[in-house]
């Protein structure tokens, strides 16, 4: 396949070249040469286009700003190739003989033809370029026979350019940039590894993304949980409704991209053992379990003379208050206390307020809870000590 390309490219460009003549075919060329070469610097001149022409989505900023500008680029050098170009034809229609007028006109067909041939292969190599940025993640998402005809094309091209060694070169010149593969791989392990669904779902910034409407519908569709669980296709994960919608909706995807792009490093590591080296400092990032065992033992040392009969009275008022009880901390500095309704299994918002830390120690504000602002203690990193309701609430880690 890949040389099918390359003989379609210098074939047919060879011919243009060959009636366009080595004048305009020349300045293709340089267009393209210096496309390519202005096609980054300009791109943060080109992103401003986008809007114009309806491009909003963020993932159009990913290769539409360096399209843009090689177009530009080319373009000029197109126009000014046909006033050069129509600049000699003249000359030589109208102020020469007819047999000088008939040499040049085989020299310059002749001389376009190898000047065509020029194009045909950078234009091979542009064509291949973008085979394998895209084939990258046809590859990724790749399942078999029943991929469309277009990604099954791109991962077998793009399979030919890596047993050519060609993928070698292009790598040297791709424009796509590395966290952008970075984030597919990741995609692709998570929904290869549904248990890491859980982990993901405990990294920091994704506590900011749970609490959007979208995503917990995302997290209750049971039929999409199911297609995760069996590892169906990827391709046929990316066109459920539910994901489609947020996967085009432009404010989602920049508020993902916010969160989670800038420090794919930290996230990779978080998946592959728990930790993040980032987050983990801030100790209140998480969620946090009601404890009532520890909670009852914080009362006991409050109250150390307390009489069973009296704890036991305290254990029946206070259970039913705090049973399901949870609390969310996001890197936001928001925090949230919620309680699990048992009769639909969904967490419902009983406070949210925000946290702050001053020096070592993390001051709580939870409007409409007493008090509202307490100071709290995180004891070994995986317990949480919260004074409510006139008790000390003990909170574990999940994860």
């Amino acid at each position: 396949m890949v040389w099918m390309i390359a003989f379609l490219c210098l074939g047919l460009v060879g011919a243009a070249g060959y009636y366009a003549g080595p004048v305009r075919a020349a300045f293709a060329f340089f267009g393209m040469f210096f496309g390519t070469l202005l096609a980054g610097p300009l791109s943060s001149l080109t992103r401003h286009l986008l809007p114009l022409l309806g491009l909003h989505h963020p993932a159009w900023t990913i290769f539409a700003p360096q399209v843009l500008a090689f177009l530009i680029v080319l373009t000029i050098f197109k126009i000014a190739g046909q006033v050069v170009h129509q600049k000699i034809a003249v000359h030589f229609k109208y102020k020469v003989s007819d047999q000088l007028l008939y040499r040049w006109q085989r020299v310059y067909a002749r001389v376009g033809l190898c000047v065509g041939l020029l194009n045909g292969a950078f234009y091979f190599i542009l064509l291949t370029l973008l085979i394998y940025s895209a084939g990258y993640f046809t590859t990724e998402a790749a399942a078999g026979q029943g991929d469309p005809a277009g990604a099954r094309l791109l991962t077998e091209t793009r399979k030919d350019l890596h047993e050519q060694h060609l993928d070698r070169v292009l790598a040297s010149y791709d424009m796509v940039p590395g966290r952008v593969y970075q984030a597919a791989d990741l995609a692709v392990l998570i929904l290869h590894n549904p248990l890491l669904l859980s982990r993901l779902a405990h990294y920091p910034p994704c506590l900011e993304l749970a609490e959007r409407q979208d995503f917990k519908n995302l997290a209750h569709d049971a039929e999409l949980q199911q297609m995760i669980t069996t590892q169906a296709k990827v391709i046929e994960i990316l066109r459920y409704p539910k994901v489609r919608t947020v996967l085009t909706n432009a404010a989602v995807v920049a508020q993902v991209s916010g969160l989670l792009g800038n420090d794919l490093d930290d996230l990779q590591t978080f998946l592959a053992t728990g930790q993040s080296p980032k987050y983990d400092p801030e100790t209140i990032l998480g969620i946090w379990d009601i404890d009532r065992a520890a909670t009852i033992e914080q009362l006991r040392k409050k109250q150390p003379a307390i009489s069973p009969k009296q704890l036991s009275k305290v254990e029946q008022d206070l259970f039913p208050l705090i049973t399901g009880l949870s609390l969310t901390a996001t890197p936001d500095y928001q925090m949230i206390l919620k309680l699990l309704n048992p009769s639909t299994s969904a967490m419902l918002i009983v406070a949210a307020g925000t946290w702050k830390k001053d020096q070592d120690a993390y001051q709580v504000n939870l409007p409409g809870s007493l008090p509202e602002t307490s100071e709290i203690e995180i004891e070994g990193g995986d317990r949480l000590f919260l004074p409510k309701f006139g008790y000390v609430l003990a909170f574990d880690k999940e994860l």
